[in-house]
């Protein structure tokens, strides 16, 4: 009885060739994983409406040009006449706000052709923020792309890391299996003992032993069909279906095909490209930026041509301006120069406004409470920074010495197997004990796959630090 019953339960720790279970290769669950990541494509589609998003900013930023007819007016009659107002404008905001304007009426009537008014006027801006805005706009309009990009590949190595994370917890339940197959091997013996020991059925010796073994029954099939539904679950997210037998031999279920990294060095990496410090650096630049291009002065300049008709003679003047403000104070002058008259006429408009001088104080207040927070900020960046590199490295060693301890037992074990097989098939120990040897190479075994896992998973967390 008790020879039959070992052997039972040693077929549980062998290859079963009758239910042996087709795995798909794990490359080819990790890449069908993805596929079916609804996050992913969602980024991948949010990349593009970002670079589109970045072609519109850098048009509305770049060479705008507006082309009209103006209203155009025709009227009906003995005396019909044609009016249109054409016109066009034109912007280079990267070059100081240059602008250019021209606009006209010309009316046909009466078989006559007339050309009434008609204007050019070129702008500048020669102290304004305009230009720093706009750099400021760019900027982000290229950050939003590289952020998106950014966003797409550190999904894809969160899941990466969530795969593999979710393949180790499988490979536990088998090593949990392996434990409560090898604890039920005792209860067994024990129990046989019992009996051979005489004990009556209802001694509380012998009920006892006994209920350590349905106990442990119990717990061994408990912890094979969570494993087998966890595995059709695990499946299921990788978009493929697999029939695992309850008899199935799980041992089975151990991939051989998960690769072997090496480990990345944190310290190759460039600490500005840390995500906080990075992040923290660009905020600053940014601002700094926009701070640069602030001023409490402005000051704009602009001239033209214009032809006027009046009277049925033509009236042709050079225009200028200019427009400056200081805390409040708004000054906007301008000349016009008649070519055929020596009577100029200028113009003068003066705007103040007295709260603007206070704000702009309060506003230089607030620019050193934000410039010292962003200080901070990267401070604080470079703390955690640091204290992420000791984290990492003190992992990193953990892995290497569990990965060097976990290749020497499994060389011992593997090969102490080898030399009780020889000793059992001699008679010389027990099949109790030859089962210990397969169970202890079993788990060196399952441990090393995880320890591989362990470095890949490390390898994720180190680039998800940084940024590209």
């Amino acid at each position: 009885m008790k020879q039959r019953l070992l052997a039972a339960l040693m077929a549980l720790f062998t290859v079963s060739v009758l239910h042996a279970v087709e795995l798909i290769p794990t490359q080819e669950l990790f890449a069908s994983y993805l596929e079916k990541d609804s996050d992913l494509k969602n980024l991948a589609l949010e990349l593009q409406k970002v670079k589109l998003n970045q072609q519109s900013t850098q048009l509305d930023q770049g060479f705008y040009i507006k082309l009209t007819t103006g209203d155009m007016t025709l009227s009906f009659g003995d005396n019909g006449a044609f009016t249109v107002k054409p016109g066009v404008s034109a912007t280079l905001p990267q070059y100081k706000n240059l602008g250019l304007n021209v606009n006209g009426q010309l009316s046909v009537a009466d078989g006559k052709t007339t050309f009434d008014n008609a204007s050019a006027k070129v702008s500048v801006d020669i102290i304004s923020a305009n230009s720093a805005q706009r750099d400021v706009t760019l900027l982000k309009a290229e950050r939003n792309v590289l952020e998106a990009e950014r966003n797409l590949t550190s999904r894809a190595a969160e899941k990466e890391k969530t795969f593999y994370k979710n393949f180790s917890s499988l490979l536990s339940s088998i090593l949990d299996i392996v434990s409560k197959k090898n604890s039920l091997i005792d209860d067994y013996n024990a129990f046989e003992k019992v009996k051979l020991e005489g004990y009556a059925v209802t001694a509380p010796a012998y009920i006892k032993a006994e209920m350590a073994v349905k106990s442990s029954e119990y717990e061994v099939n408990a912890a094979v069909h969570s494993l087998i539904t966890n595995y059709k679950m695990f499946y299921l997210d990788c978009g493929y279906e697999i029939d695992i037998p309850e008899d199935t031999d799980f041992t089975f279920l151990i991939p051989n095909d998960i690769p072997q990294v090496e480990a990345v060095n944190i310290n190759e990496y460039n600490p500005e490209k840390y995500g906080e410090i990075e992040q923290a650096l660009w905020s600053q630049k940014l601002n700094q930026l926009s701070r640069d291009g602030e001023s409490r002065f402005t000051l704009s300049a602009n001239g033209g041509y214009s032809v006027r008709n009046e009277n049925s003679s033509y009236i042709n003047s050079i225009d200028a301006g200019v427009s400056a403000g200081y805390d409040g104070l708004s000054v906007n002058a301008g000349v016009s120069v008649p070519v055929a008259k020596s009577s100029p006429s200028v113009s003068l408009g003066i705007t103040y406004v007295p709260t603007t001088s206070k704000k702009n104080e309060i506003n230089e207040q607030l620019t050193q409470i934000t410039i010292e927070q962003e200080k901070m900020k990267i401070d604080a960046a470079w703390s955690s920074y640091e204290a992420a590199v000791r984290e990492k490295q003190i992992k990193l060693n953990d892995i290497k010495w569990a990965e060097q301890s976990n290749q020497k037992n499994y060389e011992m074990y593997a090969a102490v197997e080898k030399n009780m097989l020889d000793y059992y098939n001699r008679g010389l120990i027990s099949e109790k004990d030859y089962t210990s040897a397969v169970i202890n190479t079993l788990q060196t075994r399952v441990k090393g796959i995880m320890n591989r896992i362990d470095l890949i998973v490390y390898n994720d967390e180190v680039k998800a630090m940084f940024v590209e």
